[in-house]
């Protein structure tokens, strides 16, 4: 599964490590996803799963939010939620097209408390949830085991068993792996891995800004060299950092190949989209660019996944390199 991350913040040229030469750039020709009829307004994209082949997201319809989900590329629509509340977020979804996120009620009149779910088969699991409080189906993995919180505290919702508390007063859930580890953001601008096997518990190091990604068992987090320039250092999840990367500004993937998709201030503070590779830096060529405010993942095959801002609103698509 991958997950979106924190908004990041935009740091000075001058503090950003110079950036790699690039290689010949690609160009990237976007191809537009199917969305929802009367969709008059944004389209956002929340999740997808580890294998790229399936996205979630939401439209809003009038005055609801319709759960949206795409299998490669071909458009779905969660059924209305049968506890009759008008908003139907997916979060997360894996491989199988399994399914978590939270519905709500924003009708006048109606209690706003969010509901975690799992989703499968045209059917939906509400996870168990003490009254009056809020829960949210955050991650899911290959095993249909989600992570979430309820109130303010990490939980486990595992498919074959009730819940388990992981932690309390827990940040936002950026992931769950297929053995059990839970990766959260953390204050100062990092990220905290817990194993729900019982396995130690791991505090990456603080960063410098914007929040964590993670992505194929991997956690990226913004900090200073030695040089106080502002790279990505790129972590795995025992807390080893594998390498750094010259991104001064957003990091948005990593597929199967190592390639990782993000973006560096150029002078002027213009964030400039680039694929790193061991072989150096590409720029990217497309028109219109991925916004960096939503989220995105990059293929196996360098496919971008992401949104743009059309005349209609916030739109998701796929960028191809031709």
């Amino acid at each position: 599964m991958k997950r979106v991350l924190l908004p990041c913040l935009v740091v000075l040229a001058s503090l950003v490590a110079a950036p790699q030469a690039s290689a010949t750039a690609c160009q990237y020709t976007k191809q537009d996803l199917p969305v929802p009829a009367g969709a008059a307004t944004n389209v956002f994209l929340n999740g997808g799963s580890a294998d790229n082949s399936r996205i979630v997201g939401q439209t809003q319809v009038g005055q609801d939010t319709v759960g949206t989900y795409w299998a490669n590329s071909t458009l779905g629509q969660l059924p209305p939620s049968p506890t009759g509340a008008n908003n139907v977020s997916p979060l997360d979804v894996n491989n199988t097209g399994v399914i978590t996120g939270a519905v709500t009620d924003t009708r006048d009149g109606m209690p706003w408390t969010a509901r975690a779910f799992r989703y499968e088969n045209g059917a939906y699991e509400f996870l168990e949830t003490d009254a009056g409080v809020e829960s949210f189906g955050r991650a899911i993995n290959e095993a249909g085991d989600i992570a979430g919180t309820h109130g303010n505290d990490l939980y486990l919702w595992p498919r074959g068993g009730g819940r388990k508390l992981i932690a309390t007063n827990a940040s936002l859930v950026l992931g769950i792996t297929d053995d059990g580890k839970i990766v959260t953001a953390a204050p100062r601008f990092t990220a905290k891995v817990y194993d729900v096997n019982g396995g130690p518990t791991v505090d990456l190091p603080a960063g410098s800004a914007g929040g964590p990604v993670m992505d194929n068992n991997r956690v990226f987090i913004r900090e200073r060299n030695a040089a106080g320039e502002i790279v990505t250092a790129e972590y795995d999840l025992n807390g080893v950092k594998i390498t750094s990367h010259p991104i001064g500004s957003r990091t948005f993937g990593r597929n199967g190949s190592g390639t990782v998709w993000g973006t560096y201030v150029r002078s002027g503070f213009t964030q400039v989209h680039a694929l790193w590779r061991t072989t150096g830096r590409t720029d990217l060529v497309a028109d219109p660019m991925p916004l960096v405010s939503t989220y995105s993942d990059i293929t196996d095959a360098a496919t971008l996944i992401g949104t743009y801002r059309a005349e209609q609103g916030i739109r998701p698509a796929r960028w191809l390199c031709s």
